[in-house]
């Protein structure tokens, strides 16, 4: 019984530690997620990742929904985005499907009040 036991344990810390490392792939073929479009302004510098050719520039924002709904959100890009850009992100759970640079004009009010009283 001991042995069940330390071995469903083990088996819960070891899927816990995938679950954590693997976060944004799990959430991709999640059923339980929903894809919800995300808009956000660009007001903070993005983290390096790579080296040489490779870079990559990862951002990692606060965006709101339609709805108004606060959500945390990352993406990377080959270049590096201008400050204050708005930024409209396809995302289910923490995986980004795609993301695009948009106009203000196009940012539903909601969305658009949140992300101009901060």
């Amino acid at each position: 019984m001991k042995k069940k036991v330390a071995f469903i344990l083990i088996a819960v810390v070891i899927f816990a530690g995938f679950y954590v490392t693997f976060k944004r792939d799990f959430d991709q073929f999640n059923p339980l997620y929903k894809e919800k479009y995300v808009y956000a302004v660009i007001n903070k510098p993005a983290e390096q990742e790579g080296k040489d050719e490779w870079i990559r520039y990862r951002y990692n924002l606060s965006g709101y929904t339609a709805q108004g709904e606060k959500i945390k959100i990352t993406f990377s890009s080959s270049n590096e985005q201008e400050q204050d850009a708005y930024v409209r992100v396809l995302a289910k759970g923490d995986y980004t499907a795609k993301w695009a640079q948009i106009p203000m004009e196009v940012i539903p009010d909601k969305a658009f009040n949140k992300l101009s009283s901060h």
